[in-house]
């Protein structure tokens, strides 16, 4: 009877204990999506300004501008190559590096903390870099960077509190950070859960996501075929053009826009196909002078995120002023501009190219609906290109409150998820953190 008092004294002690890391790890969680979420706004900002800074002075002088590039893309590599190697490209792959690794020294504190790929000096560089890639007419977008610098954030306060909060799990960590980065980036939260589980949370997911796809795609057919489409509580907008060509439209531009994909990340992941120079310094010039001249001769439609000409075409611009070939201008310049070595994402680039090969295929079959078949193009290209078909249709639904068109949605992604392993069968950031593993 006397062990009693001292037994529960102990299990209360180490209960205290426990409720203690626990609440200190919900503060330095909501600290850390605070922080992440203030960050992402600015650096948005941030790169928004450049990008005017960039327009303005290509309107006054294109040619001066097309100039500049190809030294602007030597220095944002240069940035990379001398101070943080690890900044290089869009981010997402070095944060799934650094999650495989932690997997593989579980239980080694001091390596998964002390990660470079996660730093503070990496995210620095990494701002830096894609900063002065965008002066530089670089067609780069800063979603794929947020990732990476949102989970060094998280990495960095996650490693001060581990002494208050000893469970303190660094992948856990690094996902939340990456799917907040995500989240914060496009302003699309649901989409921030789907790329934390689809392309960050391991392969549980991918074993059965094309069942689950393909099984939504005909029971939703179905429904639709039989009871028309519609919401449960009303339909407040009605649809264009009838269900049947829209299902036709999803059809032909998911396969265009996953074979394309493919070829886009088969490309990114085999360099050597584009016969670049080898030295780093020659080919970063010799990609800002090839991305200088198609930004010169398609009035710098191509450079940046391509966020303006998309939005123009979302919200129908003047469309003729938006050539067929652009598309394809603007995938050459995304390679060019991720191959030059520097900081910089293609998620909005990718969903650029995607919107422009929607609208030129309504443009050569003379289709109604361009700004469906743009969305479809979005959504298409996304999927082939970085293989998570269900973040594709979530981020481009959140992004253009296009709620009715979730079913088409799921047509091109899964066509285009499917084209797009047939050109290349290992999904982009995933070959490339593969290969970062192996040094």
């Amino acid at each position: 009877m006397n062990e009693f008092p001292g037994k529960m004294y102990e299990l209360l002690k180490r209960h205290l204990d426990v409720s203690g890391s626990k609440a200190v790890l919900n503060v330095a969680v909501w600290i850390s999506a605070g922080v992440i979420g203030l960050m992402a706004v600015l650096y948005a900002r941030l790169v928004s300004a450049l990008q005017e800074v960039f327009f303005h002075y290509f309107h006054i002088s294109p040619v001066l501008t097309a100039c500049a590039g190809p030294f602007l893309f030597v220095l944002a590599t240069w940035l990379v190559k001398c101070f943080a190697p690890d900044a290089k490209g869009s981010g997402i792959p070095q944060v799934l590096t650094a999650i495989e690794q932690s997997s593989s020294h579980r239980g080694d504190d001091s390596f998964a903390w002390g990660s470079d790929l996660v730093s503070l000096k990496t995210a620095g560089i990494k701002i830096l870099s894609s900063c002065v890639g965008i002066l530089g007419g670089a067609s780069i977008g800063r979603e794929g960077p947020t990732v990476q610098v949102a989970a060094a954030g998280f990495s960095w306060i996650g490693n001060k509190i581990r002494r208050f909060a000893p469970h303190v799990d660094f992948q856990t960590f690094l996902v939340a950070g990456s799917a907040a980065g995500v989240a914060a980036a496009f302003n699309t939260p649901i989409a921030g859960i789907a790329f934390a589980v689809e392309e960050l949370g391991g392969g549980a997911l991918g074993a059965v996501r094309q069942v689950v796809m393909l099984t939504i795609i005909v029971s939703g057919v179905i429904a639709q075929g039989l009871g028309g489409n519609y919401l449960y509580f009303g339909h407040p907008a009605a649809l264009s053009e009838n269900v049947g060509l829209l299902m036709m439209e999803a059809l032909l531009i998911g396969i265009i826009g996953g074979l394309l994909g493919g070829l886009f990340a088969k490309i990114l992941a085999e360099p050597k196909i584009t016969k670049l120079p080898t030295r780093w310094m020659a080919r970063a010039f010799v990609a800002g002078l090839i991305c200088a001249l198609i930004g010169y001769f398609t009035n710098g439609d191509t450079a940046g995120s391509g966020y303006e000409v998309t939005r123009g075409i979302l919200n129908g611009g003047n469309l003729e002023d938006v050539s067929i070939f652009f598309p394809i201008y603007k995938l050459i310049t995304t390679i060019l501009s991720y191959l030059s070595g520097m900081a910089g994402g293609i998620f909005s680039p990718s969903l650029s190219i995607g919107a422009g090969i929607g609208l030129s295929v309504a443009k050569i079959l003379g289709l109604a609906n361009f700004k469906a078949c743009a969305l479809l193009g979005m959504v298409a290209f996304f999927s082939g290109a970085v293989r998570a078909p269900l973040t594709a249709v979530i981020i481009v639904t959140e992004m253009t409150d296009e709620h009715l068109l979730v079913l088409p949605f799921m047509i091109a992604a899964y066509l285009a998820y499917s084209a797009g392993k047939r050109v290349m069968s290992e999904s982009l950031y995933h070959y490339l953190a593969r290969k970062h593993l192996e040094g």
